[in-house]
């Protein structure tokens, strides 16, 4: 149902156009070529392989003066030369629309999308050996009120589903809802409260859980001066959680905790960096939530007009929200060079670096890879009315 649903958006995107001030299209291609020394993450009997990816996209979007609609299509295609069975052709589409007022925004954002599981193995399972097929469904409003000339009020709502094409992982519904009100004290200093509520519910082969999250945190904008600036969120969460076995056994638990994400940023004339620190919780593939650690840290330079130079670096915990002893821990290093060879297009040459650290299945894994990519973005065509 969900692979037709973009042929009837973009029906009414087009009849929504009858009184249009702008149409446009355009696209991208990001074909790669990639030499992986050890694909699976193993810490014995390693695996190389070359793998390429290419992931064409289209959209089409409509534009009027108070409001824009867009609608994005396109998929993933993944070939390895020794490991055939991880080829996949993975669609995916994302339709978005909003509308202003004069002290109002409307917001909605209709999504689908298939993956492996092996693509956010890092930030999920850690699992890189499980070539599970992921189909993900989601839909997410949103409203903002300009209550006084400093003060927003905003609130966003989700609903998404998840489900696994093998058994290895459970099946999700995820419902969340979030308020924010911001406050502008000053002209750098931008403060305010987000309230939070989550609902996850997953189901898999040998259990099925139910986890309810609470959020309560204090958010600020600072610019420093014109090149430094510093974002961020910290606050309190709870979570409650119900996991019942086959039997019927139902186990409740509860935890407390905090929530972090703060970002420093600097941009300068020839320079770009940024620093992260977050804590996270959030549900886990094979079923539960898990709480993660991350601080990251990115950095690049413009040699020239047409050649910058680059590094991103970080390093995350993840831990299961209930059980302390389920720690993994990964390790990235990044350095690149890019150069753009047409307002539309460059190439670029990275070298990663990954370890896996997991206590519970005592493994220690690290993989080195180079990859060649070349960035392709369409500008297209525009058509006014």
């Amino acid at each position: 149902m969900y692979k037709i649903i973009p042929l009837t958006l973009l029906g009414t995107l087009m009849s929504t156009g009858l009184q249009a001030a702008e149409w446009s299209i355009s696209g991208s291609v990001n074909p790669s070529l990639e030499y992986d020394d050890n694909i699976f993450m193993r810490d014995e009997n390693k695996l190389g392989d070359y793998h390429a990816r290419m992931s064409p996209t289209l959209k089409v979007s409509h534009a009027l003066e108070n409001s824009e609609t867009s609608l994005s299509t396109g998929y993933v295609s993944d070939r390895y030369d020794r490991s055939s069975q991880l080829d996949t052709d993975n669609p995916f589409w994302r339709f978005d629309t909003n509308y202003k007022a004069e002290r109002s925004s409307w917001g909605l954002g209709v999504n689908y999308a298939e993956s492996t599981s092996r693509s956010d193995a890092e930030e999920d399972s850690g699992d890189f050996e499980t070539n599970s097929i992921s189909t993900t469904e989601s839909i997410s409003p949103s409203y903002s009120f300009q209550l006084s000339d400093r003060d927003v009020l905003s609130v966003k709502a989700s609903y998404s589903t998840q489900e696994y094409s093998t058994a290895d992982f459970s099946n999700s519904r995820r419902r969340s809802l979030s308020t924010n009100w911001q406050h502008q004290f000053t002209e750098r200093f931008n403060g305010g409260v987000s309230v939070s509520v989550s609902n996850n519910k997953s189901s898999g082969l040998l259990s099925s859980t139910d986890d309810d999250t609470y959020n309560v945190s204090l958010t600020t904008k600072y610019h420093l001066s014109e090149i430094w600036a510093v974002n961020g969120s910290v606050g309190l969460r709870q979570l409650k959680s119900e996991q019942t076995d086959l039997l019927g056994f139902t186990e409740s638990t509860s935890d407390t905790g905090s929530s972090l994400d703060m970002s420093v940023t600097y941009k300068g004339e020839v320079d770009d960096a940024s620093l992260n620190v977050s804590r996270s919780i959030s549900p886990s593939s094979t079923g539960g939530v898990t709480e993660q650690d991350r601080i990251s840290l990115n950095w690049s330079r413009e040699l020239t007009e047409r050649l910058s130079a680059g590094v991103s670096t970080s390093f995350q915990k993840t831990t299961s929200a209930i059980d302390s002893n389920d720690e993994r821990e990964n390790i990235n290093f990044s350095p690149s060079v890019n150069w753009k060879f047409s307002p539309d297009a460059s190439v670029a040459l990275s070298y990663t670096y990954r370890k896996q650290k997991e206590e519970l299945q005592d493994t220690d894994a690290s993989s080195q890879a180079v990859m060649l990519t070349l960035n392709y973005n369409w500008d297209g065509f525009r058509v006014s009315r």
